[in-house]
């Protein structure tokens, strides 16, 4: 359904960009991957007070308070890089707002070495994104 080696994926990050506005959708994510990948691990990360709800769904919840701002201070860029990438993610499934583009954060998943980056977008952002879904807003 999403990729084709979908089901060597053991290890997920979950991206919550968006506000509280787009519960439905992390919810729906959040339970599709627990159908897909039952016995996968799933980390959920987002700012402390976007992600708190959803951590019944998650083995892990991931505090980056930054993770709605524009990304404009290096260290901190590179510290979330690293911190990803020693995580060692088979999959990033990046959730944001209708109309919000997922490239800067799909790029900081592929310098953290996360092979496949999935999320919703109306433009072309190259191979950033391993599956680029449809944003119908």
């Amino acid at each position: 359904m999403l990729l084709d080696n979908w089901q060597n994926v053991q290890n997920i990050l979950v991206i919550h960009s968006g506000s509280d506005r787009n519960e439905t959708q992390i919810l729906l994510t959040l339970e599709k991957l627990r159908q897909l990948q039952p016995n996968s691990y799933i980390t959920l990360m987002g700012s402390s007070h976007k992600i708190n709800s959803y951590s019944s769904w998650v083995d892990e919840v991931f505090i980056y308070e930054e993770i709605g701002e524009k990304f404009v201070n290096p260290e901190h860029e590179l510290a979330l890089i690293s911190k990803l990438s020693q995580g060692s993610f088979d999959a990033a499934v990046i959730c944001t707002e209708p109309g919000e583009s997922p490239y800067s954060l799909a790029y900081i998943c592929y310098l953290a070495g996360i092979p496949i980056r999935i999320g919703r977008s109306q433009e072309f952002g190259g191979s950033v994104l391993s599956k680029s879904i449809k944003d119908n807003s």
